[in-house]
């Protein structure tokens, strides 16, 4: 029923997932390999998908998109490895790598009580080894910068595309709906070590923008925790959409939950006015709000950061325009930097 781009035939093997627009299948001859079949309704709606896929599949080939892990390549996410086809020779889904033994992003992110984190998969081979990494406690709180750190490099690679030989790619990608949930979280062990190696999901929402034009969903998705407040213009709107990820993880809540107005922005109740107000707990807004958010012990841990570290938050919350918002390069040397402090107990820094 369906084949590759060599006319090949691709079997299916057992679903691993669906959503509203797809369902991703096991290559049925190759187990390192998923395929992803578009429903026809949504292949109507979305009328550049094809297209979009037939470039980054080129993309794919051309384009520097792993990142090493010890002595091991891992492809840092969804990428179109090749093209599928139906019948009549139509695009109508894609292969790409499959990821064992990997958690959303979410599952981490809420990962708070040793007990019920992970409850879902306390059937799974790595449930202890999930909560031992990611609980946000003493002992989790360091590999939440690891993790941290790799999505940073990860995210570098797409919006810093380079060839295998270091040159530039004319070409600009931007996600606009970048949230934990499309992206798995795995713990591999590589060379007798254990690793934390994300994968990014969803790739073929990207949008493609160079000089000669631009190739975007015609329904483009957006989940409001992460909606920058300008709107989706360029990849400055997926920088603020991985700050609040950094900070979800760091410090076990969004940057603009749990926060009231005090001596001002007492009209306003809901997420989306406080950030589009500014009122970020550290900007420059904090001596309006009230004492509760001023004194909000996970917001307080905000102090236990590097000045580097905080400036890059401030910067990504409290700028007066999206373009002063720092990059991935900014943020990997930030984290790493952090990491690399030997004076830091990350057990007795933060409370908890």
């Amino acid at each position: 029923m369906y084949s590759d781009s060599r006319n090949q035939p691709i079997p299916l093997g057992n679903e691993l997932g669906k959503g509203g627009a797809a369902t991703v299948y096991v290559h049925g001859r190759d187990k390192t390999q998923a395929v992803k079949i578009f429903k026809p309704e949504f292949l109507k709606k979305e009328i550049t998908l094809a297209k979009r896929i037939e470039q980054l599949n080129k993309l794919s080939k051309v384009a520097a998109l792993n990142i090493n892990f010890g002595n091991s390549l891992k492809s840092i996410g969804s990428w179109p490895k090749d093209l599928v086809k139906d019948r009549s020779g139509k695009i109508v889904g894609f292969t790409m790598e499959t990821v064992n033994n990997g958690v959303d992003l979410t599952q981490i992110i809420f990962a708070r009580d040793y007990s019920s984190a992970f409850f879902k998969y306390r059937n799974k081979p790595y449930y202890d080894e999930w909560r031992n990494f990611f609980v946000y406690n003493p002992g989790g709180i360091k590999n939440r910068f690891i993790l941290s750190y790799y999505l940073s490099l990860y995210f570098e690679k797409i919006y810093n595309l380079r060839d295998n030989r270091g040159n530039v790619i004319d070409l600009e990608l931007c996600n606009f709906d970048i949230k934990p949930n499309n992206i798995l979280v795995s713990i591999d062990q590589i060379s007798g070590k254990s690793h934390i190696v994300p994968y990014i999901l969803d790739l073929d929402n990207l949008t493609l923008r160079n000089k000669s034009g631009i190739l975007s969903p015609v329904n483009p998705q957006f989940t409001p925790e992460y909606k920058a407040p300008e709107g989706p213009l360029n990849k400055f709107y997926d920088y603020y959409s991985l700050a609040v990820i950094f900070y979800q993880l760091i410090f076990d809540i969004h940057p603009f939950m749990a926060i009231q107005g005090g001596t001002r922005f007492t009209d306003g109740t809901e997420m989306d006015f406080f950030v589009k107000n500014k009122c970020f707990p550290w900007g420059r807004n904090r001596k309006y709000l009230s004492r509760i958010t001023q004194n909000d012990i996970k917001h307080g841990n905000f102090v236990k950061l590097s000045v580097e570290l905080q400036t890059l938050f401030l910067r990504a919350f409290d700028s007066d325009s999206p373009s002063l918002r720092p990059s991935m390069n900014e943020w990997s040397k930030a984290f790493l930097n952090y990491l690399g402090n030997g004076s830091i107990q990350f057990g007795k820094l933060f409370k908890f």
